[in-house]
């Protein structure tokens, strides 16, 4: 798959292809944005051409100014899902250099940059001046343009349209679950792994630390049942998403996710590990001594361990 970040470079073997374009945000990638390419995928598969992914280098509700914003995947991690759906190239292009297009402006813009056959997009998508053009407009437009346009609509499951915003608000409030079913796989951090105060493995089982997740979703502070991909092997894990209260001193103390994983001992100091949340178990609480705090994780540990054991949570 190629990636580019700077649509003036684009005119090259790949963009001189006849290709089907995809638009939108695509944060979390989730089964709203996957069922778009797979629609792009039907139109590869009749016409020959490929399939191209065109958004932006910035999250546009970021950059206007969405309250309390947070990503679900970094540009990383979308471009991996995005070689696994299949898709050929992504245009990553400059949010501000287009912003101010009129519709019509922005159309012929892509067009004259890609040797677009067709455009798929999803029915609440904006583009333009102010986002003051929808897929309606884009419909009319393309008919102008003489390509194809494909409007496709809000994925609902279980009654609730599947949105990153939504997504968002499940992880935040520990209604992971929920989360996995919208996002069609499981919500993680992927983070490198830091010292910490070494008191996981005073108290009998060792953690490994994560504080950079790259300003992405939080999941709300409480203890979770995990899976931890070291190596490309997984393994069955606990992880506390908080500022743990039982003994921290510091007055705003940041958030760390703090993961003992289970049946494995190792270096991992330095290295990125991915976790991959599974369950809630409890939110994050003060103990009042570390006797109590160890009974605690010990009893986490427990319930983790009988969720995989049941079948309840699969590696």
């Amino acid at each position: 798959m190629t990636i580019f970040n700077d649509i003036s470079f684009y005119k090259n073997s790949i963009t001189d292809t006849p290709c089907v374009l995809v638009l939108g945000d695509f944060d979390g990638v989730h089964l709203g944005h996957r069922k778009l390419i797979n629609k792009a995928k039907e139109i590869s598969v009749k016409t020959g051409c490929s399939i191209g992914v065109y958004t932006f280098n910035v999250n546009t509700k970021d950059y206007f100014g969405s309250n309390n914003f947070s990503r679900l995947t970094t540009d990383d991690e979308k471009n991996r899902i995005f070689e696994q759906l299949g898709v050929d190239f992504v245009c990553y292009d400059n949010f501000v250099s287009v912003k101010d297009f009129s519709p019509e402006e922005f159309i012929k813009y892509i067009v004259n940059k890609f040797n677009v056959l067709s455009v798929v997009c999803g029915e609440n998508y904006t583009f333009g001046k102010g986002a003051c053009a929808d897929s309606k407009r884009l419909l009319d437009l393309a008919k102008y343009e003489n390509i194809g346009c494909y409007i496709i609509p809000i994925l609902e499951i279980d009654g609730e349209s599947v949105s990153s915003t939504s997504i968002r608000h499940h992880i935040a409030s520990g209604n992971i679950d929920r989360a996995t079913k919208l996002l069609g796989y499981r919500y993680f951090i992927n983070a490198e792994i830091i010292h910490g105060a070494h008191l996981g493995r005073k108290l009998g089982f060792p953690t490994i630390n994560q504080l950079d997740y790259d300003s992405k979703t939080i999941p709300k502070l409480g203890v979770y049942a995990c899976v931890c991909i070291i190596d490309g092997e997984r393994y069955r894990a606990v992880s506390n998403v908080g500022v743990k209260p039982t003994v921290s001193s510091c007055k705003n103390p940041p958030v760390i996710f703090e993961t003992h994983i289970i049946d494995y001992s190792g270096d991992l100091y330095g290295k990125c590990v991915t976790v991959e949340f599974c369950k809630m178990l409890r939110e994050e609480q003060k103990f009042s001594s570390l006797d109590e705090l160890h009974d605690n994780v010990i009893k986490n540990i427990s319930q983790t361990k009988e969720l995989f054991n049941s079948g309840k949570i699969l590696l």
